[in-house]
C-alpha cells in the first residue's frame, strides 16, 4: 500500500498494508492521534486505497478513481464539531445503499470523540453487523473517549511522534525560510506532529507558546498563586495553545531535573529558567512537576472544560511545586 505524503509511523503502515495487499480491509478502523499527528492524512491513504481499481498496489494513483479530486464513494462526517444521533442513523441507512462506482463504500467520521453517548450507540447497531461493502473509519484524539463496545469491533491504530531525522526534510520543504533550530525547537514542543509544527509555525502559535511558557514556569514558584491564575487567562479561549503551553512546561520541567542532578539541558526554549527551577526545587519536586504535567495533558485530551482545567491545572502545580 503507498501512504501518499504521510511520513514516520512505519509500524502502522506495516500493520495496515500487511491486511489491504491482501485485499483484506478491516469493516471498521478506529485511528487514535493529536491534532497535526496525520491521522486525516492516513484515513485518507486508506479510503483511497479501498475505492482503487487498480490490480497492484494501492492507492495506485492514475486509475480513474485515483484521479478524482473528490470521489462519491467517500464520504466524511463530523467536520463540524459534535456527531448527532441524527447524524449517525442518516450514516446508517446510506451505508446500506450500494458503492456509486468503486467496490467498497468508505465513511470518514471525523472527531469521532465528539459523538454523543445516544449516537455511540447508535453506531453500535451497524458496527456489529455492518454491510461488506463499507469501510468504517473513525479518527479520534483518544481512543478511551469512545465506548469499549465501540473500539472492540475496530483495528485500533495510534499514531507516533515522528523522529526529527524523519520530519526534518519535510519541514524544511514546506517551510523553506524558517530557521533550522526553531524547526527543531518546534518539532519537540509539537511532540513531532508534523501538522502541527506547520500550524504552529505559520499560525502564531509556536512564538505565543514561546512566549508564555517561561511566565508559566516561574509563577509556578512564585510566593502566592495569584500570577499563575492571572496569566491563565489568556488560555482561556485557544486549547491548542494551552496545550502548547504545557508541552513547553514539560521541556522546562525535564530540561529542569536534568541540570539538578548535574546533567545538560537541551529540549526546552527556556534554559534560562530551567536553571532557575534547578536552583530552586529538588529533583523530587521537579520530577513531581513532570509528572503532573503528563496527567494534566491526559486530561486534557479528554476534552474537559477548559476553564476548569486551567483551575485544576493552577492547582495541580502549585501543589507538586510545594511552595512555601
Amino acid at each position: 500500500m503507498r501512504f501518499g505524503e504521510l511520513v514516520g509511523n512505519e509500524r502502522v503502515k506495516r500493520q495496515l498494508a500487511a491486511d489491504i495487499d491482501s485485499d483484506r480491509f478491516p469493516h471498521a478502523l478506529l485511528v487514535e492521534g493529536e491534532a497535526g499527528s496525520g491521522r486525516h492524512t492516513l484515513a485518507m491513504a486508506v479510503a483511497r486505497a479501498a475505492v482503487c481499481s487498480s490490480d497492484g498496489e494501492k492507492p495506485c494513483g492514475v486509475c480513474d478513481a485515483c484521479r478524482k479530486s473528490e470521489h462519491p464513494d467517500i464520504t466524511v462526517y463530523g467536520e463540524e464539531g459534535t456527531i448527532s444521533v441524527d447524524t449517525v442513523r442518516a450514516l446508517r441507512q446510506e451505508a446500506y445503499v450500494m458503492p456509486n462506482e468503486a467496490p467498497r463504500r468508505v465513511m470518514i467520521l471525523s472527531g469521532a470523540q465528539n459523538m454523543l453517548p445516544a449516537a455511540q450507540n447508535a453506531l453500535l447497531k451497524i458496527l456489529e453487523e455492518p454491510p461488506r461493502h463499507v469501510v468504517f473509519i473513525l479518527l479520534c484524539e483518544n481512543r478511551t473517549q469512545l465506548l469499549e463496545t465501540i473500539r472492540s469491533r475496530c483495528v485500533c491504530v495510534a499514531m507516533e511522534a515522528v523522529e526529527w531525522e524523519t520530519a526534518a526534510p519535510v519541514l524544511r520543504a514546506k517551510l523553506p525560510r524558517a530557521d533550522e533550530q526553531e524547526l527543531l525547537r518546534a518539532h519537540n514542543l509539537f511532540g513531532g506532529r508534523i501538522g502541527r509544527v506547520l500550524d504552529g509555525m505559520q499560525d502564531g502559535t509556536f512564538r505565543r507558546v514561546l512566549e508564555l511558557t517561561p511566565k508559566f514556569a516561574e509563577a509556578v514558584i512564585a510566593p502566592t498563586e495569584l500570577d499563575l491564575l492571572r496569566l491563565t487567562g489568556a488560555l482561556e479561549k485557544d486549547k491548542e495553545l494551552t496545550a502548547g503551553v504545557l508541552s513547553g512546561l514539560m521541556l522546562v520541567f525535564r530540561d529542569a531535573l536534568t541540570l539538578s542532578y548535574g546533567g545538560r539541558a537541551c529540549l526546552s526554549t527556556a534554559p534560562d529558567t530551567a536553571q532557575k527551577l534547578a536552583s530552586r526545587l529538588s529533583g523530587k519536586r521537579l520530577m513531581a512537576l513532570s509528572q503532573q504535567i503528563g496527567a494534566l495533558q491526559q486530561a486534557q485530551r479528554r476534552n474537559m472544560n477548559n476553564t476548569l482545567f486551567l483551575t485544576r491545572m493552577s492547582a495541580c502545580l502549585r501543589e507538586a511545586a510545594e511552595v512555601k
